[in-house]
């Protein structure tokens, strides 16, 4: 027989959902990571033109040393035509000794033409000295300006990296509300309550995969972190659930639908492992979070084992099969009952404060 149940879990969980989403928008329309993209093109930019600055300083450099070991040959040709002037016009005035009439002013004019032409040389050595000096202080001061902006963009890639985790990081912490549906084929050997302990466990098993899957699409960085899933702990549980409808089919066969609000407890390096960075950008986030449960001590881990097996776990009203059960709750008193046929039930209130486990020992029923 198929039962069916009024769904409010949807509607009771459902300003949760949608605080999240909205949430979630927020999130979007500031997102950190856009904001450093922004600022990293800029800085690209920046260091391409100063790149080209630094290339374009360095050919004129080299060009002005070029122009150096051109002026350079040239002052070397122009003291040998000196010189050669000079020996000229010396013999001149030795020949003058002997005849007056020796002519003086073609020598003297050609030696006067080469030691102007010596002094033309010097004057540009000197400016071309004096270019590539200042050449080379630019040079310096632009590598100079490279070098920090390129550590100014190291640093944006680096804040980027930590952007990225601490998005990824929000976006894993999000919780939903689902409606499954299974249906269990139960074996020839289990009790009618075992079969039904089996599927709403399955039920919430299937729940738990569809969150996953629907977490996973609705990252940001989706496909990076499908490729890197292989040994992540996502850890989701499912916080609170209802039976819509359950019952048998059938001679073997037991169907349940529920709602449930399920939300991920995921490891401290999560995010790092599925975005393939290193895992010290998540201790510091490790580390406040460390901080933030010290003060805030709102959701807890309670596992709830018993000696016995194929018994029943209920907490707050709600069925999550046999023990062992792990599930987490928020901090305050919750009811736990813990009961199976032939046994005494258990029946408690427990207050959490933190992560705790209850450990029960049934007692055989003394009316059995």
């Amino acid at each position: 027989m198929i039962k069916y149940r009024i769904p409010a879990l949807l509607l009771a969980l459902s300003p949760l959902w949608v605080t999240a989403s909205v949430n979630a928008e927020q999130v979007t329309q500031a997102d950190p990571v856009a904001s450093i993209d922004e600022k990293i093109s800029i800085k690209q930019s920046e260091i391409d033109t100063i790149s080209s600055e630094y290339e374009a300083e360095g050919a004129k450099l080299q060009q002005l040393k070029n122009e150096e070991e051109r002026l350079q040959r040239e002052a070397d040709e122009l003291d040998a035509k000196r010189n050669r002037a000079k020996s000229a016009l010396d013999k001149q005035y030795s020949r003058l000794l002997d005849d007056p009439e020796t002519d003086l002013v073609s020598f003297q004019k050609k030696y006067q033409e080469t030691w102007a032409a010596v002094k033309q040389n010097q004057s540009e050595k000197l400016a071309n000295d004096q270019s590539a000096t200042e050449s080379e202080m630019r040079l310096s001061q632009i590598k100079q300006k490279q070098a920090r902006l390129k550590t100014e963009f190291t640093n944006l890639e680096e804040s980027r990296t930590e952007a990225r985790v601490r998005r990824l990081e929000s976006e894993l912490r999000e919780s939903s509300v689902l409606e499954t549906s299974y249906k269990t084929v139960c074996a020839a050997t289990m009790t009618l309550g075992d079969c039904a302990n089996q599927g709403i466990y399955l039920t919430k098993q299937k729940a738990v995969k569809m969150f996953r899957a629907k977490l996973l699409d609705g990252v940001t960085e989706s496909s990076i972190v499908k490729q890197n899933t292989n040994g992540v702990e996502l850890n989701i549980h499912v916080q609170e659930s209802q039976i819509i409808k359950s019952g048998f089919e059938g001679s073997s066969d037991y169907v349940a639908q529920m709602q449930a609000q399920l939300q991920a407890k995921p490891e401290a390096v999560a995010a790092c492992k599925l975005l393939n960075v290193s895992t010290r950008y998540c201790l510091q986030s490790a580390a406040d979070d460390n901080t933030n449960k010290k003060n805030d001590k709102q959701w807890a881990n309670v596992t709830v084992r018993s000696d016995q097996y194929n018994d029943s776990v209920t907490i707050n009203g709600i069925n999550y099969g046999s023990t062992p059960v792990e599930i987490v709750l928020p901090a305050g008193r919750h009811q736990v009952t813990v009961s199976k046929d032939g046994f005494e039930t258990y029946n408690r209130v427990i207050t959490v404060n933190g992560n705790d486990s209850v450990w029960v020992k049934l007692r055989p029923n003394k009316n059995g």
